[in-house]
């Protein structure tokens, strides 16, 4: 894949790193479970640190897992983030706003998937 290297450049990498921080932020000094909050960081923050990894990747098979990889890390934030909404740690609107964000990355991880199929 062209440009791979400069994973900084994919628009897929600067949507999940901004919603990875604004995680980071909203939940920084909340009340909640400590392992709740590491899991659901760790999850989204994996989404960006993957495709960074990625980049040095040669073999396009290992990209591929890495992208299969990233995809359950998407669901698995998207686990934490309705657990956090149903325990009333996470109120609607800002629930609403982060599971918009997040369905756009795991979108473009999808297409990114199916680009590397179809090449």
């Amino acid at each position: 894949m062209v440009g791979m290297q400069n994973f900084k450049n994919l628009r897929v990498y600067e949507d999940a790193f901004s919603l990875s921080k604004e995680l980071y932020q909203f939940f920084d000094g909340k009340k909640m479970s400590f392992r709740t909050k590491e899991q659901l960081l760790a999850s989204a923050s994996s989404i960006c640190a993957n495709l960074a990894e990625m980049a040095a990747f040669e073999s396009r098979n290992q990209m591929r897992q890495k992208v299969i990889t990233f995809i359950g890390e998407a669901n698995e934030t998207e686990f934490w983030l309705n657990l956090t909404h149903e325990t009333k740690i996470l109120p609607q609107r800002e629930h609403l706003q982060f599971m918009n964000k997040l369905v756009k990355v795991r979108s473009m991880l999808f297409n990114l998937k199916k680009n590397m199929e179809a090449d």
